[in-house]
């Protein structure tokens, strides 16, 4: 058992390359190597009055992630080995019983096929021989292959694992990038990703190559916002920067609380004064409401008067039905079409929220490109109203030009003598 595992550790030694990731060569462990405890047994016994030091450096947090990985991909692949190796052992006892079996029965009846036939024993031993020869070369072969398919295991868990981890960055990173940029490439921070390589205990299960393409091919696109480390940092840089402002605007919120607790108590005084006040007030507010009650009914009369006079130039005015068209023919170029009958105020409200969306839109443009075509749309409206005002004064000429044509067909009014 110890000979097998130190060969499978010195077969280990040179680095192995899988998914480009070159794994470290597994090490014999040296015996003299003393723990902390042998050399100082009160180590972990005395903590009081000691300090912490604090690992906050993300490349140890990473190289420690790696480490994990790397060392869980190895004791799965020694635990494949192990349970190989005892699968093996007692598929070997097994046939060793039954051979030795056999070769008791073959040994009581050696006497019996030597003394009945001596040529048709020596034709069976050598047929023995060589079916025997047959079945090591047979369990050779699937000792190998039992090897290679827990070495394709261990390095798919392997290969899962470092997919998990990357999956985590690109999460870690999609998180650090903008809000608006996260929504124009429509991530979803949230989203489970399913289990790609699913491993069992069983060294005999088949492994579907098919769906763990399909799975793959699954996956989203790597759509990064950072493209080097150097934004990461600036951008990090830029979060301790407002955070360290909030920190600051913080303390001056509380000494602004401090105040506002000092101007409190005084302000309690004052409002039993101004109780006091209110009171001689209720009592004289209470007499003017006698006298506002008598004028709200004349109030009342000269509003309905009014109302009677006015309503009809609100609702069916020029200008209201004019004021409703423009709106309607806005909200039917830009939106959709009115077939539902939506009043002006609910057109109004969804050509302002579609005027609020243009201008998110229009904040991520450049702004010298903007102005260019803000310049660009005013001369153009500049022009088109330059040409309306010359087509309205040409239709005014138009008109006065038919007004004399028919003058001139109509029959003179001059009375005759």
């Amino acid at each position: 058992m110890d000979s097998s595992r130190n060969k499978s550790l010195t077969k280990s030694k040179p680095k192995k390359i899988i998914a480009g990731i070159k794994l470290p060569p597994i090490e014999n462990c040296d015996s003299d190597i003393k723990t902390i405890i042998e050399v100082d047994p009160s180590f972990y016994s005395l903590i009081e009055g000691r300090p912490i030091r604090p690992d906050s450096s993300i490349y140890n947090y990473k190289q420690h992630i790696k480490d994990v990985a790397i060392k869980r991909t190895l004791h799965g692949f020694l635990v494949d080995e192990i349970l190989r190796i005892d699968k093996d052992m007692k598929i070997e006892t097994e046939i060793y019983q039954t051979a030795s079996k056999h070769f008791d029965e073959y040994q009581k009846s050696f006497d019996k096929f030597l003394a009945y036939d001596n040529n048709k024993t020596i034709t069976v031993m050598k047929n023995s021989d060589a079916l025997s020869k047959d079945l090591a070369t047979q369990t050779e072969e699937h000792k190998k292959i039992n090897h290679e398919m827990a070495t394709l295991k261990s390095k798919l868990q392997y290969t899962e694992d470092t997919l998990v981890i990357l999956l985590s960055f690109q999460k870690f990173l999609y998180k650090a990038s903008p809000f608006l940029w996260r929504n124009l490439q429509n991530i979803n921070i949230d989203e489970v990703r399913p289990q790609i390589f699913i491993m069992t205990s069983d060294l005999f299960n088949n492994i579907d190559i098919e769906s763990l393409k399909n799975k793959l091919n699954q996956l989203p696109p790597t759509n990064l916002y950072f493209e080097n480390t150097d934004q990461l940092f600036s951008a990090f840089a830029l979060l301790e920067q407002q955070n360290l402002n909030y920190l600051l605007v913080t303390e001056k919120l509380t000494s602004e609380k401090n105040k506002f607790l000092k101007a409190l108590e005084s302000f309690k005084k004052l409002l039993q004064e101004e109780l006091d006040y209110i009171k001689e007030q209720i009592s004289e507010t209470e007499r003017n409401i006698k006298v506002y009650e008598a004028r709200e009914k004349e109030v009342k009369e000269v509003f309905y008067t009014i109302l009677e006079q006015k309503i009809r130039f609100l609702v069916s005015s020029d200008m209201a039905l004019q004021i409703f068209n423009y709106i309607e023919f806005a909200y039917e170029k830009l939106i959709a079409p009115n077939n539902t009958k939506i009043s002006t105020l609910d057109m109004a409200l969804a050509l302002e929220n579609e005027y609020d969306n243009l201008q998110l839109d229009i904040s991520t443009f450049d702004l010298e490109i903007i102005k260019t075509i803000e310049k660009e749309t005013y001369d153009d409206s500049n022009k088109e109203i330059k040409r309306a005002k010359e087509a309205a004064k040409l239709l005014r000429n138009v008109d006065k030009l038919n007004k004399r044509l028919r003058s001139s067909y109509e029959p003179s009014r001059r009375k005759a003598c």
